[in-house]
Order: C-alpha cells, then sequence, then structure tokens
C-alpha cells in the first residue's frame, strides 16, 4: 500500500486524485491533505478518507474547518496558513506528495517534500517556472 499526501484536494487535480485512490483503496493511503478555501468539501474528504494530517491554507477558516470535523475520530492533526501546508507536505511516512496548488503557491510545499525524502508527483508547472533549478 502506497502512503500518499494530497496538496490541493478541494480542486480538480485533487479531487480526480482522490476519486483514484477511492476507487482502489486496497492500493493506496491517505496520509496527508491540504486545501485552500473549500472548508465543506475538505470536511467531506476528511470523513472519508481520514488521513492523519490536515491544513487549511485560509487561516481565518481553521476554526470553520475544526468545527466541521470536530466529531470525526480519530481527530487528525489540523492546521492552517501556509505553514500548515508546509507542514503537510513533509509530514510522516506519506511515499509521494501529489502537488496540486495552482500557481507559485505549490513551490515550497514541494520543496518541503523533496527535503524530507518524498517522491513528489507534480501537477504545476508554475512550480517549475518560479523554481525549476531548484527543485
Amino acid at each position: 500500500m502506497k502512503a500518499i499526501t494530497l496538496l490541493g484536494s478541494t480542486g480538480s487535480i485533487g479531487t480526480q486524485t482522490l476519486d483514484i485512490l477511492k476507487s482502489h483503496p486496497e492500493d493506496f493511503r491517505l496520509v496527508g491533505i491540504a486545501a485552500g478555501n473549500n472548508v465543506e468539501l475538505l470536511a467531506q474528504q476528511v470523513r472519508q478518507f481520514q488521513p492523519e494530517i490536515v491544513a487549511i491554507c485560509n487561516e481565518s477558516k481553521l476554526a470553520e474547518l475544526k468545527a466541521a470535523i470536530a466529531d470525526v475520530a480519530p481527530q487528525p492533526q489540523i492546521l492552517a496558513g501556509n505553514e500548515g501546508v508546509v507542514e503537510v507536505a513533509r509530514y510522516g511516512d506519506a511515499e509521494a506528495v501529489i502537488t496540486g496548488i495552482v500557481g507559485c503557491a505549490g513551490l515550497l510545499p514541494t520543496l518541503a517534500a523533496i527535503e524530507a525524502g518524498k517522491d513528489i508527483a507534480l501537477a504545476n508547472k508554475e512550480t517549475l517556472i518560479a523554481g525549476g533549478p531548484v527543485v
């Protein structure tokens, strides 16, 4: 079973990735998940996939996310902001990090995942354009 972290879970890349994970539960385990703003969809994803760690980039939505998943057991570690997304990217025993974050916002989490020894599945060109030689 391959341990996966997903950054940008509520966008089109993220939802398509989760469809694949849902279709192959014997092959993949979702360790961490991060999204930008969509608390409702992120909460549904947390309930369904039960990751160990979750982050929402928009810090003003942290309390809403905590309330939305308060009854989830076991409770994941819940973070917010860019720093939270970076922590999700480097967290735990995930073998691969799928980065579907739009724009240059994916650069720092991608670098953190690389530094943590994770394989990268990059689904945005901006990260390579902005940090190609470093990545």
